[in-house]
């Protein structure tokens, strides 16, 4: 007697399911574990769980993806702050831009670096300290609009958030 091709099917698929799902479901413990003891739990769990390697990530590899992000982020704000800067009227909003854009460039060229190095190296404590100094930079950029809403307070916000995110990853693996 042949078994039907459906039968074949389905019992291909269950064993697929039983062998992926626990993987699935231990990596996804794992950014849920990491992330909450992180200061915005909801952020880093959504953005990790937009990376696919965080399905099979490490704690030091969830640490080094979200630095990742910060270096991405900090491009494109970087490209927005250029254009801004381009377009703004007000010489006081001219030279905040001009002053977040240097703290951008220096994200991206001093901090994010050396914290990967420092997540590849196994030496966490400069990672922490890097994100940190990132996170500082990005509030300062914020406030050096003056206490009024800056044109780019979304940007700052998600590099603030990720940054911080970042540094506490980093630090649970001291």
């Amino acid at each position: 007697m042949k078994t039907p091709v459906l039968f074949k099917l389905l019992s291909f698929s269950q064993i697929l399911l039983i062998t992926v799902l626990p993987f699935a479901s231990a990596s996804t413990d794992l950014v849920n574990y990491t992330c909450r003891k992180t200061p915005y739990t909801v952020f880093c769990a959504a953005a990790l769980g937009l990376d696919p390697r965080s399905s099979t990530a490490d704690t030091k590899t969830l640490g080094l993806i979200m630095v990742d992000k910060v270096e991405a982020h900090a491009k494109s704000t970087l490209t927005k702050i250029k254009y801004l800067r381009g377009k703004a009227a007000h010489p006081r909003t001219k030279q905040a831009l001009t002053s977040c854009e240097q703290s951008y460039g220096f994200i991206v060229s001093a901090m994010v670096p050396p914290s990967k190095e420092s997540l590849t190296k196994g030496d966490y404590k400069f990672a922490v300290e890097y994100m940190n100094a990132a996170v500082n930079d990005v509030q300062e950029c914020e406030a050096g609009f003056g206490g009024s809403k800056s044109p780019i307070s979304d940007s700052n916000d998600y590099e603030h958030k990720a940054a911080a995110v970042a540094s506490a990853i980093a630090g649970l693996l001291l």
